[in-house]
Formats: structure tokens, sequence, C-alpha cells
């Protein structure tokens, strides 16, 4: 005899070793069955809107009793969008916070490069100590080499100025 609410197997599980028989286990399993039957046919009185009423009353005052205006804050604050602004402004003042007290550190000047290469499409432009060095009575010396077709053959200029920039050089090399 089985029940479609509780079988006998969900009832062999609950009560694993409590039993000391299999037989002990069925009659007891039985007698669960005829008393959930028994409360399957037990009539159930309607209640009347006052008694409705009267267990409602009831039930809002347990909860309100723990009512405060700390839960009336703390239901605000679950609100999806009202959590989601109140983390930008935290995140943002915590990290006007943190970088208002950082000073600013000062980066040691990288040491300028030797040879600065700058490349276009048909051209490419060498500057630094290294092209200063090569033409040391020219100012701010560049050597520039083009190619004005890829089969041609390339084009080296060199360019600066004389006389503290009063002079423009333009010398083919």
């Amino acid at each position: 005899m089985d029940n479609p609410r509780f079988s006998f197997e969900e009832f062999k599980a609950l009560f694993p070793d409590r039993f000391e028989s299999q037989e002990k286990l069925l009659s007891e399993y039985n007698s669960l069955l005829m008393l959930l039957e028994q409360l399957d046919r037990a009539p159930v009185p309607e209640l009347s809107a006052g008694q409705k009423a009267d267990i409602f009353r009831r039930s809002w005052q347990a909860t309100s009793r723990d009512w405060s205006p700390v839960w009336s804050w703390l239901g605000l604050l679950r609100r999806p969008a009202v959590t989601f602004a109140a983390g930008i402004v935290l995140g943002c003042s915590l990290m006007f916070a943190v970088a208002k007290g950082r000073a600013a550190v000062p980066q040691s000047p990288l040491p300028p490069q030797p040879l600065a290469v700058e490349h276009t499409r048909y051209t490419q432009t060498y500057t630094g100590k290294l092209i200063e060095r090569l033409y040391p009575q020219i100012e701010n010396p560049k050597i520039v080499v083009e190619r004005p077709q890829k089969s041609s053959t390339p084009r080296r200029v060199l360019y600066g100025t004389l006389d503290e920039g009063e002079t423009y050089v333009v010398w083919n090399l």
C-alpha cells in the first residue's frame, strides 16, 4: 500500500535504523497512511470574515513590533537602483579621498635616445644625439631618407640651420 504523497521508500529513508525489523517498519508506515487518510477526510470549517481579519491583525501586529526607522532605511537601501547609486557615490568619494592624499611623484627624465627614427609612408626621418655628433656645425640637424617610388633608389637629405636659425641648410647626401 503506497501513498502517492509519501512513499514507503521515503519513509524507510527517514527512519533507517529505528525499527528492528522490516515488518515493524511496514506496520508503522501503514498506521501513518491511515492517519493521513483520516486527516484528508476531516471536515475543515470555513472561517468567517471577522476571523480572517483577526488572524491578519495578529500577524500584522507581530511583525510591526520589530518595525523601526532603521528597518525603513534598510528597506530603501535594498532597492537595486538605490544600491547602485550608493555604490557609485561611495566609490567616487573613496577614489577622491585616496587620490587627494597622494602626492605627484616626480618622474626621472629618461636619457635622450642617441637616434630617433620617424617613419612615414615614403620617408624616414633620423634625429638625435648621434646626428648632432656627425654634423656639429649644423644646428638641429635631421636626415630625411625619401623614396618617391618603390623601385627608385632612396634620396638622403640633411636639413638644419646655421647662425642661430637664420640660415636654413638643405644638403643632399
